[in-house]
């Protein structure tokens, strides 16, 4: 006899499913008790946070570096609703992640149990309805199989999210016989969505006699990543990126224009205004205020508008769109792929660098503060010369606040040609935007990602926030480089209020060394007040080595993000 626990990870198991990140507890103790038997025999196996949001966030990690679902675990009560913001920003990127959260035992709902999660307590499931695309109490053992399989099937649908079971105490440790699992997971076989051919062949109508065209790239198109920027090449288009999909391109592309969105580049918003786009083809992406520069009628949300993706909730907000398909995006590239076969004049793609060796053809603000190697840390600089010292299969994550804005625009992504085409090397949570983020979700990517090097840079505030997560990378012995920027303040709230007008007031932190905080933590660490410091570390060596490792950066605290576009949306300024 095996315990339901235990069905689980079997599932787990089958689906390639090698961690589960949790916080242990008493309504979840059966749970554990199989992942302990699971470890033993070489399936999935607990990784342990030191908070549930953080596991939340691991799981984040994992799925995104992996492609497989990302599993995270908590106790019933204040574990589940710790659990609720990492579920949430994993519910906002479209990541998919089944989450398992414990409750008492049936027969004890409403008699006032220790953390009562039930329906006659405080009500988890109903915590987690808009955050999930599944959930649902499992209430005894027949329901189990079947709801676990459901929930997989919402998770990694062509509209990915979380899912969410709650299964009480009694429920997980009840036996069953073994090999009684009747799944076949056939709906998980990834069925691509065919788009009908009268709309492919409006496409081709639209795009056959234009030259001037710009492709928007975003997440959504990482698996036909090879097919479009071979399309782009062989018409002598333009093509920018969405700031989640940075990490699908390399930087110095000749035909890259950068980042249009969240803190893009100029030169991306000028690739986007009519005089250089007949058309705007958006490929994998939602219209959203990150990915629009808020919004903006001048760029992608006009009449020239093409919109593709294979996810049905991308194309909701395309009202102004020429067009709209709905289907996957390497489907949609056939028809092109079998033009491109007769079309021998593809350039290639030509990598293109300025004297500084910065992108040529991006147009970066304040281009001269990359280079900046005296006085106060420039966060410029900084991203300049971290992105030239790691390999170039690095995985780089952002934090919310001033990283992923200073990390959106500067930091150069030199993908390799033979990386996988499915992963991305650039990671932002910028759906939900939770500080300290990053922190665990660069745990997860590392435990996915096999020994390939992983950066994470994060702000002082998100570090007091979610700090403790880094010793999840040292007990699970994960190289990761954390890099914190460090001007002792809330930054992008700082700023904020000097750009907007606004009273000053919340934003100062304490003066923290944060290298002595990860040295008592027992995880190797470097103080950098001056950007020559960088040149006595071997970072190359760091990130290439098992363990993680620590940079306290300390930033100039007057160096303004490029924020414009957010500042627009907050003052309602046009």
């Amino acid at each position: 006899m095996i315990e339901n626990g235990d069905l689980i990870l079997h599932y787990l198991q089958r689906l390639g499913v090698k961690y589960v990140f949790g916080v242990p507890g008493g309504s979840i103790e059966p749970f554990y008790n199989a992942l302990a038997r699971s470890e033993r025999r070489g399936g999935p196996r607990a990784i342990v946070a030191r908070h549930e949001t953080g596991a939340a966030f691991m799981a984040d990690g994992y799925a995104r570096e992996t492609g497989r679902i990302g599993v995270c675990c908590a106790t019933a009560g204040p574990g589940a609703t710790n659990l609720v913001t990492g579920v949430a920003c994993a519910y906002a990127d479209g990541i998919p992640l089944l989450v398992l959260s414990g409750q008492p035992a049936i027969e004890k709902f409403g008699r006032g149990a220790l953390q009562d999660g039930s329906c006659t307590g405080i009500n988890t499931v109903e915590i987690f309805t808009h955050c999930t695309r599944f959930n649902t109490l499992v209430s005894h053992t027949a329901q189990l199989e079947p709801k676990l399989l459901q929930a997989i099937s919402y998770a990694i649908s062509n509209r990915p999210g979380p899912v969410h079971l709650s299964i009480p105490l009694d429920v997980m440790r009840e036996t069953i016989e073994p090999g009684e699992d009747k799944g076949q997971l056939r709906a998980f076989i990834n069925h691509e969505v065919t788009p009908s051919q009268e709309a492919m062949h409006l496409v081709l109508k639209e795009l056959a006699d234009k030259e001037k065209v710009t492709v928007v790239i975003g997440e959504g198109a990482a698996g036909a990543i090879d097919e479009i920027i071979a399309l782009v090449e062989s018409r002598n288009w333009l093509f920018v990126t969405t700031p989640r999909a940075k990490g699908l391109v390399n930087c110095f592309h000749h035909r890259y224009r950068g980042v249009f969105g969240f803190a893009g580049h100029e030169s991306a918003r000028e690739a986007l205004q009519p005089e250089n786009a007949e058309r705007v083809v958006v490929v994998g992406t939602a219209l959203d205020e990150v990915s629009t520069s808020g919004w903006d009628t001048s760029a992608i949300m006009s009449r020239r508008l093409i919109h593709l993706s294979s996810n049905a909730e991308h194309l909701s907000r395309s009202f102004l769109a020429r067009l709209c398909i709905l289907g996957s995006i390497e489907l949609m590239l056939k028809p092109f792929a079998e033009l491109l076969e007769r079309t021998p004049l593809r350039k290639g793609d030509v990598l293109l660098h300025d004297d500084d060796g910065l992108p040529a053809m991006i147009d970066l603000a304040d281009r001269e503060k990359c280079l900046a190697d005296s006085g106060p840390v420039k966060p410029q600089a900084l991203m300049t010369k971290v992105s030239a010292l790691c390999p170039d299969d690095t995985r780089v994550l952002m934090d919310s606040g001033n990283s992923f804005l200073w990390g959106i625009h500067y930091w150069n992504c030199r993908r390799p040609k033979d990386f996988n085409r499915h992963r991305s090397l650039f990671h932002i949570g910028i759906g939900f935007s939770s500080m300290g983020w990053a922190i665990g979700a660069s745990v997860g990517v590392a435990a996915g990602a096999k020994g390939a090097p992983v950066v994470c840079f994060t702000g002082d505030g998100s570090m007091l926030m979610s700090g403790q997560e880094i010793t999840v990378a040292l007990q699970e012995n994960l190289n990761v480089l954390f890099i914190v920027l460090n001007d002792s303040s809330l930054g992008m709230v700082k700023h904020g209020q000097q750009i907007g007008g606004a009273e000053r007031i919340g934003h100062e932190l304490p003066k923290i060394d944060f290298a002595l905080m990860a040295k008592a933590m027992g995880v190797e660490s470097y103080r950098i007040e001056r950007l020559s410091d960088l040149d006595k570390i071997d970072i190359p060596g760091i990130v290439s080595r098992p363990g993680p490792c620590l940079l306290d950066v300390i930033v100039d605290p007057e160096e303004v993000p490029p924020m414009g576009a957010r500042m627009k949306v907050l003052t309602g300024a046009q």
